[in-house]
């Protein structure tokens, strides 16, 4: 199995670097997007790489976030047949709307509706033997205050985030949680993997969600908590970046030592 990070807000020398995540994903035989960053740059990263976007088998959207899906046009522009799984009220509106600024359109083009390559999925959708994809996360523990500017389409009601899903892949006895933004929480998140499969995954990918947008500064009792909590699960290995945050990862790393790792666009993790 192996792990690639096409897009991240930091990059390794010679690949392009962006607010937004996108993972390419090589598991049980399939190839496939997870994420496509909030532009073209995911695909032109790839093909640094030396991945070829029309390979991929499939490809799926963690959530209806621009970030994650802006650049889900230049997919299918460069991939003439995979399928795009998302969830229900993906392509929904949503809004950011922080202290002090104006309200901001944050969600996908709703264009690309009528593409016909979308595909909507259930709480629990299994795309082929060993891919899984995930949502119904109903805990809060451990609440992120970033989410607490985000807003869904009436651009007043806070988001439930009922659109985000996660990915599960299995192969063999190596098991790997991949979320996007983990606005849900990555510690609520891996209890409901729980409900799935009770044996910890092996390595978890994705953004914890842990920044504070427009700061340096870190949510201590936050961040201290959630590595707390992760450290629980037994010999998992968290490899994260995006809306985590740097300071909020050096932090995670003061707490966790070698079981977190920052991922950079670029970078592959084999597993």
């Amino acid at each position: 199995m192996k792990i690639t990070c096409l897009i991240d807000n930091c990059a390794l020398e010679g690949f392009r670097s962006e607010h937004g995540l996108a993972y390419y994903v090589e598991a049980c035989g399939k190839h496939m997007f997870f994420d496509f960053g909030a532009s073209g740059a995911a695909i032109e990263n790839a093909r640094v790489l030396g991945i070829d976007p029309a390979a991929a088998d499939f490809a799926a959207l963690s959530h209806g976030h621009y970030d994650h899906g802006g650049g889900i046009a230049a997919f299918l522009a460069a991939n003439s047949r995979a399928k795009v799984y998302i969830r229900k009220g993906a392509f929904d509106k949503r809004y950011s709307h922080k202290p002090g600024c104006e309200l901001e359109y944050i969600g996908l083009d709703p264009e690309l509706r009528s593409s016909g390559r979308l595909e909507e999925v259930d709480e629990l959708y299994t795309i082929c033997e060993g891919i899984t994809l995930f949502s119904g996360v109903n805990g809060d523990e451990l609440h992120s205050p970033a989410n607490d500017v985000l807003l869904g389409s009436d651009a007043v009601t806070p988001d439930g985030f009922a659109h985000e899903q996660n990915l599960y892949l299995r192969e063999g006895d190596t098991r790997v949680l991949i979320a996007g933004c983990a606005h849900r929480g990555i510690v609520n998140i891996m209890q409901r993997l729980r409900d799935i499969d009770p044996e910890p995954p092996t390595a978890v990918f994705g953004g914890f969600h842990l920044a504070i947008p427009g700061t340096a500064e870190v949510n201590g009792p936050l961040v201290d908590g959630t590595a707390a909590r992760l450290l629980e699960s037994r010999g998992t290995v968290y490899y994260t970046g995006h809306c985590t945050g740097l300071p909020s990862f050096e932090r995670l790393g003061a707490d966790m030592g070698e079981r977190v790792r920052y991922l950079h666009a670029g970078e592959s993790v084999e597993l």
